[in-house]
């Protein structure tokens, strides 16, 4: 007997048969998970160099790291722990629930912007120390304020549960394949692939976030200020305001619009609060958590009584009005200016040149987000130059929210003109060689656009020139604070000018033209707001200028130094105000300041030229615009103008009882708390925890200076080397749908076992569990998974279905992903490798697999005999990773693949008996794999349904194999004859995006091209080594085995164009967002040998549609589906010996439409 192949080589029929299998590993385990994808954009740098530390209190951890000098966020650590322990009650009771472990902070103070992230289900909160500084909110008391946002969402979103923070998501997967043709393969590859994940929660973002800056009653570390009043009120007044769909998340949005969801949800919240008071934000998250509800709305009639829908149209209706009513004098007599530059909502900082031709500014252009450049406009000539500046915006605020999403807003930071005009000095943000973001100040010569650097890792922003041009005052981040620095341009040296502590912002400094004085605003860590300041350029004589309960902020002079320009919110809207400076340096009269404008909006950051033409930053409903006017006195109406926000966006005028409890948390003074010296830190590490273990000493000075030892906030806690730390065990339940058994008789499938609908359903289902945990430093983290099939082997009895031998058969799909992301410190760099272990298997049960000729006596015919078969594929993979910069990442690996096929035991008619089960070994592979990933995006709105910019994967991989080459039968057992080939591949993959000009249909449109090719160095080898670039993943109008050789070649051209490009429309918990069409051709080649000449090119053509959605509030969701036509149609040669049904040795390709589906996280497969 022996398996029906020709040639004397049996061992073609098992690989024919297994070649799908191998292709399979990434799809049928990565579906549902991005972990086979490597991106640079996910990976961070190791920082190996960081010492890390612990407070520990009774609710909380805070992580915090420090060098040996001190340097680091030990005080910003102390201030977290006792403000979270303080704030604890306020927010666990109004919600009536606690985290189940302690919650833990990470502190970060190794980049030169603000962020806050709240992960709900691990129990982990991260927050960068540098204070929020956005032209979108006001200034506040930041350590409190983000301590006690961030917590609640912990807690707050932790209510919205429906199964615990666990089990996050259930996920529903299906995968359908190609009706492959081949005999000689066991099934096609996938053309349908749904991975769509249903979370345990479903919180709209506008509550999230609003909850999280309400905070509670009669706390006032967050307020509704004059920024965020004036973002809603210009909407509402246009009548742009975000619908409660566009509230529910962020999904298309840009930055502006993802502050209007900040934005409009505080503002909301506080109308819940104040209409059906503030339990009802625990009875609407309650209400949320249940598994009835699906949606707000529904949330929102179950725990207040009214429709959701109901209660935003009376909201709205109610602002309308207020603003209406409370605006009618400021918009009986506005005094606005001119636009200067309208486009962009991010356009900062006017500035004159010193001769007055021209005005330079900072401004978003075209843009989506907050990427600014410099502008310069010549006035003369009416022209201007853009200065692209990468980097121009060190004070960025980056918030990711509670449902994950990272929002982005960056505030430029101000620039200045060099005394000469011929010259712009500026702060860049720039990776160090340690991975660290910090902020340096240089300077572009606007003649030969050379641009010098002037400080090094200086952490430097807002420079300004003195009048004398040698000398530079900036901001310094340091440990949550800001103070004054003097830079001698000359010779590089740094001067401190403040000596700030205490979590002090400063910011805007201006110096006087007489040069004697230097001014800036200052934010307290106690209060709200700014208020303006001056001191000597020797860092004496502090003094206060404008030190009222309204904010003000961005002092100016005019050339003459005799006025102070500023901006100020005294009127309820930030207005311009000018006040006279007595000569001889003495201080103003706060009474004599004059107002210059009477705005809807707001105006900021003014500067005067020589002949008194007033240029400024314009707030309208679409973003801040460059204005100009010119000065003069405003009419009485104008200059008394006032404006008093609606009630209905403050917190309730008469609180709950407990209120006043919490009101007693406003009066508070962190300035006892201070940077722990290096002494102090040295001995927490020798000690192992301070307060020390019994029986020893405190920390020792190693100098005469006395040491202030720790005293850990609060009382109780304790200090320690920070110790591994990982979060709970995540489960995500899975229930796929794998249709590679099929009930239908297709071509391969005559030799199978007709099923019903049911037992194909069954046979197909699969279950299983992801599980993840990770580091809470993100040093380590875990990634685990395993799929069965219950019905894949048949049991005969309940006790055999549950047997360990019969589950152990069953078909599987497992993985284990285990990284390694700290670096080592013997390589402190920013690229130091990051390790990864991963293990991969799947095992595939083909009934009746194996088809056997026989001869059951001397004179009969050939009979057939059918074996069941079992293909067990392992991988196991060993990578070692380096981020070199923001977008490229390169890779080392080797990868061990060892494949078997099991022969089920199987009655031989030829040989009168049972034939026992044999297991061999098909291919046994071995593989050195250095690669190298490059990302080159622009950021933008639509960037998922058309990345714009250059995406380059190369690899090369040096792989030796033993392939099963044939069986030889002795004794009446299989024996496995193997061949040994060694291959160099070499693979280059290129995409490249490109937004084309105009807006067709409202929406973005534009071209994709994407190269693909593959070689192997050497000559020919076995075709169980081809590559393949046809079906889901290459050319679409073929199947994927259709285009399969030692060599390939790929090229597609795509056009995409927008069909419906803002839906905005929530369907129960789905929000359509966007659908764009997809058109697009392709040409692949694909052969063995010598290059067969472009005629053998595959051309194809086909159209897709994209759909962009977002589910549950949280999710991307991104739907296609495509259809493709061949244009060419060939004949597959099937290897000798091999036929189809229909007794043909060829399979005709082409001429016929292919179709695919997916429901991924992107659209990108």
């Amino acid at each position: 007997m022996r398996p029906r192949t020709t040639t004397g080589s049996p061992g073609t029929w098992w690989r024919r048969m297994a070649l799908a299998a191998g292709c399979l590993v990434s799809i049928a385990l990565g579906a549902g998970t991005a972990a086979a994808q490597v991106s640079p954009s996910t990976y961070d740098y190791a920082r190996p160099e960081l010492t890390w530390y612990t407070i520990e209190t009774e609710h909380f951890l805070v992580h915090f790291h420090a060098d040996e000098d001190g340097w680091g966020s030990s005080r910003t650590a102390q201030v977290v722990a006792r403000i979270a322990e303080e704030i604890y009650p306020a927010i666990t009771g109004l919600y009536d629930h606690e985290p189940d472990t302690k919650v833990s902070f990470v502190l970060k103070d190794y980049e030169d912007y603000s962020n806050g992230a709240a992960y709900f289900f691990d129990n982990k909160i991260e927050i960068w120390a540098p204070a929020l500084d956005s032209p979108l909110r006001g200034d506040h008391r930041w350590l409190r304020n983000v301590i006690t946002h961030e917590f609640t969402h912990i807690v707050q979103v932790q209510k919205t549960m429906k199964a615990g923070r666990k089990l996050p998501f259930l996920y529903l997967q299906v995968l359908d394949y190609e009706d492959v043709r081949r005999p000689d393969v066991l099934y096609g590859y996938p053309n349908v692939i749904v991975t769509y994940p249903i979370p345990t929660l479903n919180n709209p973002a506008w509550l999230a976030e609003g909850t999280a800056q309400y905070q509670r009653a009669g706390l006032h570390y967050d307020r509704w200020d004059t920024h965020r009043d004036m973002l809603l009120r210009t909407r509402v007044l246009a009548g742009k305001e975000l619908s409660l769909a566009d509230m529910g998340g962020f999904y298309s949005h840009s930055s502006l619009l993802r502050e209007g969801v900040y934005n409009h949800g505080f503002a909301f919240t506080h109308y819940l609060a104040n209409t059906y008071g503030e339990e009802a934000l625990r009875r609407l998250s309650a209400a949320l958590g249940t598994w009835s509800n699906w949606n707000v709305e529904r949330a929102m009639r179950d725990a207040l009584g009214v429709p959701g829908d109901r209660v935003y149209a009376d909201w709205m209706a109610h602002l309308r009005q207020a603003y209406r009513e409370r605006t009618e004098a400021v918009r009986a007599s506005l005094v606005e200016g001119d636009l200067a530059e309208p486009k962009g909502f991010y356009n900062f900082y006017p500035r004159f040149s010193p001769d007055g031709t021209r005005l330079a500014y900072l401004s978003n252009r075209g843009e989506d987000f907050s990427r600014t450049s410099l502008y310069v406009r010549d006035l003369e000539r009416g022209t201007v130059t853009a200065h692209h500046l990468d980097g121009l915006d060190p004070h960025v605020y980056v918030h990711t929210c509670a449902l994950g999403h990272r929002l982005r807003s960056g505030v430029a930071g101000a620039f200045d003109w060099r005394p000469d005009g011929q010259a712009i000095v500026y702060a860049r943000r720039r990776d160090t060689p340690e991975g660290y973001l910090f902020a340096d100040l240089y300077e572009i010569d606007l003649a030969s656009k050379s641009v010098e650097r002037l400080t090094t890792q200086a952490r430097a922003t807002d420079p300004s020139y003195a009048p004398d041009g040698r000398r530079i005052v900036f901001v310094r981040q340091e440990d949550g604070t800001t103070n004054l620095f003097l830079l001698d341009r000359d010779t590089g040296v740094m001067t401190r000018l403040t000596d700030f502590h205490d979590g002090t912002q400063v910011s805007d400094p201006a110096w006087h033209p007489s040069g004697g004085w230097i001014y800036l605003a200052r934010t307290q860590p106690d209060g709200h707001g700014r208020d303006l300041y001056r001191l000597r350029p020797d860092g004496s004589d502090l003094q206060p200028i404008l030190a009222t309960p309204a904010d003000e902020r961005s002092p100016a002079f005019d050339p003459d130094g005799q006025a102070l320009y500023y901006s100020s919110d005294a009127s309820g809207i930030f207005n311009l105000y000018r006040l006279p400076l007595p000569a001889g340096g003495a201080l103003p009269d706060p009474s004599r300041a004059e107002r210059l404008t009477n705005v809807l909006g707001g105006a900021f950051m003014p500067d005067v030229d020589a002949t008194g033409r007033l240029a400024f930053a314009q707030y309208q409903w679409d973003g801040y615009k460059i204005a100009w006017r010119e000065i003069e006195p405003l009419p009485e109406a104008a200059r008394t103008a006032m404006y008093t926000p609606p009630p209905i966006t403050q917190k309730p005028d008469v609180p709950a009882p407990v209120a006043a409890e919490w009101a007693a948390l406003n009066r508070y003074d962190d300035a006892d708390l201070r940077p722990w010296p290096a002494q102090v830190l040295s001995a927490v590490r020798t000690e192992g925890a301070y307060p020390p273990p019994s029986g020893t000493d405190g920390p020792a000075s190693t100098s005469a200076e006395p040491v202030a030892e720790p005293a850990p906030e609060p009382a109780g806690s304790t200090v320690r080397p920070y110790s591994q730390t990982f979060t709970s065990f995540s489960f995500f339940p899975v229930l796929r749908l794998d249709q590679y058994v099929t009930r239908r008789t297709r071509d391969l499938d005559a030799r199978l076992t007709t099923r019903t609908r049911g037992e194909a359903l069954l046979r197909n289902l699969k279950t299983g569990v992801y599980v993840s945990s990770r580091e809470v430093l993100e040093g380590m983290s875990l990634l685990g998974g395993v799929l069965v099939g219950p019905a894949s082997k048949e049991a005969t009895s309940l006790g055999d279905f549950f047997s360990p031998s019969r589950l152990l058969d069953l078909e599987r799909d497992a993985f284990l992903q285990v990284e390694y992301r700290k670096g080592f410190g013997l390589l402190p760099r920013r690229w130091s490798p990051q390790l990864a272990v991963e293990l991969y298997n799947i095992r595939r049960n083909v009934d009746r697999g194996l088809t056997i000729e026989e001869f059951p006596c001397t004179a009969c015919y050939p009979d057939t005999t059918y074996a069941d078969l079992a293909y067990s594929l392992w991988e196991a993979d060993v990578f070692a990773r380096s981020k070199v910069n923001r977008y490229t990442l390169l890779e080392v690996g080797y990868r061990y693949s060892p494949y078997r096929v099991k022969t089920e035991r199987f009655f031989s008619r030829e040989e009168d008996q049972f034939i026992p089960s044999s297991s061999s070994r098909y291919y046994i592979g071995r593989a050195f794999m250095a690669n190298a990933y490059v990302e080159l995006l622009r950021p933008y709105r639509d960037a998922d349904v058309l990345p714009e910019g250059l995406r380059l994967e190369a690899r090369y991989e040096a792989e030796t194999g033993r392939l099963l080459e044939r069986f030889d039968v002795e004794n009446g057992v299989l024996v496995p004859q193997y061949r040994q080939d060694t291959n160099h591949r070499l693979t280059l993959d290129t995409r490249f995006g490109l937004r084309l000009p105009g807006r067709p249909g409202g929406g973005v449109h534009g071209l994709g091209l994407r190269l693909r090719g593959s070689t192997l160095l050497g000559p020919p080898v076995d075709d169980f080594y081809n590559d393949y670039v046809g079906g889901l993943i290459g050319a679409r109008g073929y199947p994927f085995y259709a285009l399969g050789g030692n060599e390939t070649l790929w090229l597609q051209a795509a056009y995409h164009a927008p069909l419906l490009p803002r839906i905005h429309r929530q369907v129960l918990f789905v929000y359509l967002d966007k659908l764009y069409a997809r058109l697009y051709a392709d040409a692949a080649m694909a052969w063995s040998g010598p290059w067969p000449g472009l005629d053998a090119a595959r051309r194809d053509v086909g159209a897709e549609l994209r759909l962009g959605v977002g589910s549950f509030y949280l999710l991307p969701t991104a739907l296609f589906l495509s259809a493709t036509y061949g244009l060419d149609r060939f004949d597959f040669r099937l290897d000798e010996g091999f036929l189809t049904p229909d007794g043909r040795s060829t399979v005709r390709y082409g001429r016929e439409w292919q179709w695919h589906f997916g429901v991924l996280f992107g659209f990108d497969v």
